[in-house]
């Protein structure tokens, strides 16, 4: 079977109707067999956005990144490896903060590599200000006590060319981290502990050492609400545990903020580093935004598409792969333990189809990813009594 090459557009059409035919399940639980009922109802929705947090610097200083170093050649082959991934991840568009255009090392050239992504409009940027000099000014503010403060530079205009705006609704996440922090600082808070660990160096000149943290968003006095600006807030030198504590916190509390906003989620677990900062242990529905990169290349390596998509495939190429009803049913089996189960099965019976070993064009990806998607119908068919009835 021959699938002719398309060259979709990113923007919401007709195919999104089809996009997750077979294993699009949101909120529900779903039986495979009688005696299988989740308790995690699978909860992966393709219609949501994929925030690109993998480039920013404070969550990767999380993950042993030095925050101002320029991306290396390995830094940015691994960043492209996620945005394929990320492109595969949903029917929707990517998502950049604002803020990458001025505080991301070498963005204009990740922005280069990924320009055919640009100009199909799939790549978005998100701010509560649409002006970038009104922004820009008000992101100066935040970011004054820098010695290189990077919004003391003219707009990169060029940066934004091509870019859609998608802008923020909600409060600004300086403000949502700050409720957070507040909370945090509970007997039963996730800063509980190192609330302790301070008070115990925490000189009796300085006054009640709760009060004084509970005060930091007030202490900043309108700076970003990221690590090095809260330290200098607190007059005792973190011990290095309490530093990756409170940073993987912020860290934490900011992507939460902006899935929330955007209703997004993230493409994290990549072998070269997590880069979720515990956004898959809090609550749901947060914790179901987390989608995992091994999970998603394993599947890939499985369908004998990975070299393909991660190596052979133009920009283009992903886009029409994913646009496709069976790739949304494939790639919603990955996340899921036991539809993965069902998905290794229908690999194994989908080869016996299949002439060739390993995808070289966008057209054989087609052909593998049709008929495995075909043949995991069936598996799902033939082991859901009420499935089959429908």
């Amino acid at each position: 079977m021959t699938v002719p090459q398309q060259d979709v557009s990113a923007r919401r059409d007709g195919y999104v109707a089809g996009r997750d035919l077979h294993l699009h399940v949101a909120g529900q639980q779903l039986s495979l067999y009688p005696e299988e009922r989740f308790a995690t109802p699978l909860t992966y929705d393709r219609a949501r956005p994929i925030f690109v947090q993998y480039l920013n610097p404070e969550i990767r200083s999380c993950y042993g990144r030095p925050p101002t170093a320029s991306f290396t050649e390995t830094d940015l082959s691994q960043a492209l490896h996620a945005t394929r991934l990320a492109v595969l991840a949903t029917d929707e568009h990517l998502i950049l903060p604002a803020s990458y255009l001025f505080e991301v090392p070498s963005l204009s050239v990740f922005l280069t590599r990924i320009r055919s992504l640009v100009v199909r409009g799939t790549v978005h940027y998100s701010s509560h200000i649409a002006d970038l000099d009104s922004y820009v000014e008000h992101k100066a503010v935040e970011y004054r006590s820098d010695v290189r403060n990077p919004y003391e530079l003219t707009p990169h205009r060029s940066l934004t060319d091509g870019l859609v705006w998608r802008p923020r609704y909600a409060q600004n996440t300086a403000t949502d981290i700050g409720e957070s922090w507040r909370a945090a600082l509970e007997p039963d808070g996730q800063l509980a502990g190192t609330l302790a660990g301070i008070a115990r160096r925490w000189p009796v000149r300085l006054g009640d050492v709760e009060t004084h943290l509970r005060e930091v968003p007030e202490r900043l006095d309108g700076q970003a609400f990221i690590s090095r600006f809260v330290r200098a807030t607190v007059p005792v030198t973190l011990e290095a545990e309490e530093r990756a504590r409170v940073d993987m916190f912020l860290s934490r509390e900011y992507l939460a903020s902006y899935l929330r906003d955007l209703d997004a989620a993230i493409v994290a677990d990549f072998d070269f580093g997590d880069f979720s900062c515990g956004v898959r242990q809090m609550q749901a529905p947060l914790a179901d935004r987390v989608l995992s990169a091994r999970s998603f290349d394993l599947g890939l390596r499985w369908l004998g598409i990975h070299e393909f998509v991660h190596r052979g495939a133009r920009w283009r190429d992903l886009l029409s792969l994913r646009s496709t009803a069976e790739f949304g049913a494939v790639a919603t089996a990955t996340q899921h333990p036991v539809l993965r189960a069902r998905l290794r099965e229908a690999v194994i019976r989908g080869r016996k189809r299949i002439k060739f070993q390993n995808a070289a064009t966008v057209q054989q990806a087609h052909t593998v990813v049709s008929v495995v998607a075909s043949k995991l119908d069936v598996t799902l068919n033939q082991t859901d009594p009420d499935r089959r009835a429908r």
